[in-house]
């Protein structure tokens, strides 16, 4: 690592400590040696930005999961030499940038750090608004807290759909009477579903229809102008934080920036995820608490339902765009029979879904699951009836077994034999009027029976059981089962004519024998 670190300094020009600052706000840190006034300037315009683009999309504040480390150089040659090839890249504890004090913050870079502030910050918005955001954001101008948005973009950088959903944007960002509502309506679009026509009703009293339809005018109409907004009172001389750099803090970052987002500080958070265990883990989570990446690894470690889905829900909430966490963390909860909180996540996975597409699929898992969550639901409830009887029925045959052991010992006492030859049955039936038909429908009345009996002249009759525990049944182990009796069984009743009219019945039940 040492002599890596001496070949990435050897290859690029000696940079004095000496003319480096930190200067912070919020998450960023821009390290400058282009001069105080331009590094306040930019920090400024960031600032700004990161103010208006949370107050529009409905938020108190916007953080980054990582701090944002730019590395603004004093001239365009300095930074030429280590310019990367794209915006922005990972850094091992920061994510990190470089630019040049000599011209303002390109068009694709400021949309690159919209694009990374609406991830940290945002769930649920259509991906095509999310661009025209960026879109619009693009041609910021900051002039102290005053934000102007929507200048007319190059002519054909962007084309067809994505220039249409630009111009609405740009439309409702001019319009003074649209403007203030705009928040309405891109905070509507964060809700489940992303229903434009909801968003388009609940901001502007309209229809999606007739939005776009105004955003078709205007873009046809071709005289964009910026609207105008109120950033945050700051004063740039004053409210940023300001640290001297060390020449091996600066030397440190210079050569993170040279490895372009490939290797990282092994005791860095990135550093220690790439190299993987439980411990390593663990201390990357505690580095930085945003980061939902350390959890899902976790997980993955885990061998108890319960600890591995709590690592998993970490993960989930700190990275709520990421559909693979939530969609992980449904399926879970689904082996583990927790269905209640796997809905919420498959509702959370629909609402990271980046395209209609995907936020069909996860549908249809949800819609898998909703069959399963039934089919469960019903075998435990079988389950449970199953335990019940058996233990009904153990309680019977021990019950059943002292009697007779009290009847052997008494025999024996008695001097009479253990087992008569052929036991005759204790019970008498009653006497009473008589019955005979199908058994084909039993409603339980709370403490009472009420049984509906078909004869064989197809006529049908209703008697009442009052007491069932003091029903006479032959034989012993026939019951009732509530409802309409599939099978129907066969059935003689002694019953007492007593006409109920409120319970619509003919007698009470004193004797039933099933057949």
């Amino acid at each position: 690592m040492r002599f890596a670190f001496l070949a990435f300094l050897l290859a690029f020009p000696a940079l004095s400590a000496e003319h480096w600052t930190d200067y912070r706000a919020g998450p960023f840190h821009l390290f400058s040696d282009a001069g105080d006034r331009i590094a306040r300037q930019r920090l400024n315009e960031l600032e700004q930005m990161r103010y208006v683009l949370a107050t529009l999309l409905d938020k108190k504040d916007f953080q980054t999961v990582w701090p944002i480390d730019i590395l603004l150089f004093d001239s365009t040659k300095e930074w030429a030499a280590h310019a990367l090839k794209q915006p922005f890249i990972d850094g091992g504890s920061a994510t990190f940038s470089a630019w040049t004090g000599e011209k303002p913050f390109a068009e694709d870079w400021i949309r690159a750090m919209v694009k990374m502030l609406i991830d940290d910050n945002c769930v649920g918005m259509p991906e095509k608004t999310e661009t025209a955001i960026e879109d619009l954001f693009s041609t910021i101008e900051v002039k102290g807290p005053k934000v102007s948005l929507g200048a007319p973009l190059p002519a054909g950088e962007i084309t067809g759909d994505r220039l249409r959903n630009w111009a609405k944007l740009d439309m409702l960002a001019a319009n003074p009477d649209d403007s203030v509502k705009l928040h309405l309506y891109l905070a509507n679009l964060q809700q489940a579903g992303a229903d434009e026509n909801a968003a388009a009703h609940n901001a502007y009293d309209t229809t999606a229809a007739e939005l776009n339809r105004r955003a078709d005018d205007y873009l046809r109409a071709g005289n964009f102008q910026p609207g105008h907004f109120s950033g945050e009172a700051l004063n740039p001389d004053k409210d940023f934080v300001e640290v001297r750099m060390e020449s091996d803090a600066i030397d440190a970052l210079l050569f993170e920036l040279g490895n372009g987002g490939t290797k990282f500080p092994p005791d860095s958070p990135r550093g220690l995820v790439a190299t993987g265990g439980r411990p390593a883990l663990e201390k990357a989570a505690q580095l930085n608490p945003r980061w939902g990446e350390p959890h899902f690894r976790l997980a993955e470690l885990e061998t108890s339902g319960l600890a591995r889905i709590l690592e998993l829900r970490k993960a989930a909430h700190l990275d709520p765009r990421n559909i693979e966490y939530w969609k992980t963390l449904a399926i879970a909860e689904t082996e583990a029979n927790l269905y209640a909180d796997a809905q919420k996540s498959w509702a959370a996975a629909a609402r990271a879904a980046p395209t209609a597409e995907e936020r069909a699929r996860v549908q249809q898992a949800r819609q898998d699951l909703e069959e399963k969550r039934a089919d469960f639901e019903q075998a435990e409830k079988k389950r449970i009836a199953d335990e019940k009887a058996r233990e009904l029925q153990r309680i019977k045959d021990e019950s059943a077994a002292e009697v007779h052991a009290a009847e052997d010992a008494a025999n024996k006492r008695l001097g009479s034999p253990a087992t008569p030859a052929k036991a005759a049955p204790w019970w008498s039936d009653p006497e009473g009027a008589r019955i005979s038909g199908s058994l084909i429908r039993v409603e339980c009345l709370g403490t009472s029976i009420r049984i509906t009996v078909q004869k064989t002249d197809k006529t049908t009759a209703r008697l009442v059981v009052r007491d069932p525990k003091n029903l006479v049944v032959h034989p012993e182990q026939a019951t009732f089962a509530c409802g309409v009796q599939k099978p129907i069984r066969q059935i003689d009743a002694v019953y007492k004519s007593a006409p109920d009219a409120k319970l619509g019945t003919a007698g009470d039940v004193l004797m039933v024998e099933f057949h």
